[in-house]
């Protein structure tokens, strides 16, 4: 079998077993959900875990998925980011962070997290722009990059000048951050190429470019440049130049 053949082969195989199904989402809906949030009262507590569920429901929903939790809410009133992903490349999957200043302000990532619970990538584009457009398109609460806006709108200031290639490139456990485009505009520019893709070429491709990089505990695989063209018929750059013109007027 020639190396496009074997591409194509693995790709059914992955697709196959990431296609969402009816007893896939009741599963993922109905997961196990704990919470520890000592900044919280126990009222408040409660409130969360049933606002972490209406979410969670939503994004099995809309992308199915095999994960059955059980999923571990960690509040936590310190500095840094919400995340999901980075605890599941360490082995922890399930285990979702939030910060307390976040949900003070009415600003978690709520569906954000979800997204990298139940379908986290091993691409740190791809997994923080499905992240970031699922956030958006399932109506999540108003939360960092676009807190709201228009992703396509949000990235356009950043679309021409981004290295591309450099981004998508990046392995989790990197961060979606390059020397000269910090993060915002590097989440902002993840999420609307993601949109687009899923857009114009449909969430069935899509799916198969993202079961081409599996998260592997502590592994770290950004995907062979080669993928694109497999499954779109274009290469990534003739990818990036129809989503920048589409996101330009």
């Amino acid at each position: 079998m020639n190396h496009r053949g074997a591409v194509f082969l693995v790709a059914a195989l992955t697709l196959w077993f990431a296609l969402p199904a009816t007893a896939h989402a009741s599963t993922c809906s109905d997961a196990e959900i704990s919470i520890s949030a000592p900044p919280l009262s126990r009222g408040d507590q409660q409130a969360f875990v049933a606002t972490f569920r209406a979410e969670l429901t939503k994004v099995c929903d809309w992308w199915g998925g095999d994960f059955a939790g059980p999923y571990r809410i960690e509040i936590e009133d310190s500095r840094g980011t919400s995340m999901a992903l980075i605890p599941a490349w360490r082995g922890n999957h399930g285990q979702v962070i939030f910060r307390m200043r976040t949900i003070r302000q009415g600003t978690s990532p709520i569906t954000h997290e979800i997204v990298h619970a139940v379908a986290p990538n091993g691409n740190r584009f791809l997994a923080e722009g499905l992240a970031t457009h699922a956030h958006d398109t399932l109506g999540g609460q108003s939360a960092f990059p676009n807190f709201g806006n228009d992703l396509h709108a949000r990235a356009r200031q950043f679309a021409n000048d981004a290295d591309m290639p450099a981004l998508e490139g990046l392995a989790v456990p990197a961060r979606l951050q390059l020397p000269d485009l910090q993060p915002q505009g590097a989440y902002l520019v993840a999420g609307s190429f993601v949109r687009f893709l899923i857009e114009t070429h449909g969430m069935e491709k899509f799916r198969a470019l993202y079961a081409m990089t599996p998260l592997v505990t502590r592994g770290r695989f950004a995907g062979l440049p080669m993928r694109w063209e497999d499954i779109y018929g274009l290469t990534f750059n003739e990818i990036v130049d129809a989503w920048r013109s589409r996101i330009d007027g």
